[in-house]
């Protein structure tokens, strides 16, 4: 069970956000967590200077934070739009003191975030842009578990992608083209439909 599997009411305060607004402020006091229902939003780590870099993406099905904590440690924003359910810190920490499998929970959801950390460090220091966007794909398509390939949030601009894999815009609209034609996946419109997970998978595990 992930932190995002707990038993999280599911009736209190529900809000919707239009896209870009900030419902999550990094460095705030974290006196509520906010599970996803519907729509999607991107998370971010700010600079002083007014820059700032995204850090991952949150789904329906999503909790943020993952993990109990006093203050907020990123930004979250709407892309295009999304409504979350609002649940107090302190009924997080009632679960926590109530349910035999929350704390396991979080550990697990606290490793997961970890193990990531350590694949995007490997992303950004030695993979090609064509094993990072090949990657980024295989994930975002298995998010929902790997029973079931999913299409890529049609939320996800190309700025997003790139902003996430240090990349330029051009770059990953060059690169989506190109796995078109390679016939990896499949475009309409704004969405990204994965055809061959397989041979997206060896492009991360055998540059070419």
């Amino acid at each position: 069970m992930s932190f995002a599997q707990l038993p999280i009411p599911t009736d209190g305060l529900k809000r919707s956000f239009s896209e870009r607004q900030e419902f999550m402020t990094e460095n705030t006091p974290a006196s509520m967590h906010f599970h996803v229902v519907s729509g999607g939003a991107r998370l971010f780590k700010s600079l002083p200077d007014g820059r700032r870099q995204i850090i991952g993406f949150a789904h329906r099905g999503d909790v943020l934070p993952a993990y109990p904590c006093a203050r907020y440690p990123y930004s979250a924003e709407a892309m295009r739009g999304v409504q979350v359910t609002c649940v107090p810190t302190p009924v997080i920490h009632h679960l926590h003191d109530t349910s035999p499998g929350a704390c396991a929970a979080s550990l697990q959801s606290a490793c997961h975030l970890l193990v990531g950390m350590h694949s995007r460090l490997l992303m950004l220091g030695r993979q090609t842009a064509r094993e990072r966007l090949a990657a980024f794909l295989i994930g975002q398509g298995t998010r929902m578990g790997t029973h079931e390939l999913w299409p890529v949030d049609p939320a996800l601009s190309r700025a997003d992608i790139a902003d996430f894999l240090g990349l330029t815009t051009e770059t990953v609209s060059r690169l989506l083209s190109t796995f078109h034609r390679e016939k990896l996946i499949s475009r309409e419109r704004r969405a990204i439909h994965i055809l061959d997970p397989d041979r997206l998978r060896a492009i991360v595990a055998t540059p070419e």
